[in-house]
């Protein structure tokens, strides 16, 4: 059963809601943002119809350093206009594979917006929950990069 998280971090007044969506939809801050351990990246393919809702969507193969080595797996990002950026990562790891999808959404809001990610991880028990464990300790600050 794949576990899930949300994380959502407030938007500083100072910051606009389409500067942090223009942040999410480039896809090499994105990468460069979201894999602090990143060796590598290559754009595979563009899809211009692929993604759920007809939606064009890009896929990576990106290479990042784990404790264990390096690791390969294929990102996929599909840019929701007006309203954020939607991942699937796809990897295989040496105690299985592993599913990550995740949705970022600018979210309108008074007194101010908010960034939120919703995370669902789709691995092995033990997976899951390293997983999440990382996810909600590292993505608060990455969240944080998002709104420079």
């Amino acid at each position: 059963m794949p576990s899930e998280t949300t994380i959502t971090t407030p938007i500083p007044t100072s910051v606009s809601r389409d500067a942090v969506l223009a942040a999410l939809h480039d896809h090499d801050r994105y990468i460069r943002t979201t894999c602090p351990q990143l060796i590598d990246y290559a754009h595979v393919s563009s899809n211009p119809a692929a993604a759920p809702g007809g939606l064009p969507c890009d896929v990576y193969e990106v290479t990042d350093k784990r404790p264990i080595g390096q690791t390969t797996f294929r990102l996929t990002l599909t840019n929701q206009p007006g309203e954020g950026i939607d991942a699937l990562i796809e990897g295989k790891a040496p105690t299985g594979s592993m599913v990550i999808k995740s949705r970022w959404r600018v979210l309108e809001g008074a007194p101010q917006h908010a960034l939120e990610e919703r995370v669902s991880i789709d691995a092995n028990m033990l997976m899951n929950k390293m997983i999440k464990g990382n996810v909600e300790k590292s993505h608060p600050e990455q969240h944080q990069k998002f709104m420079m």
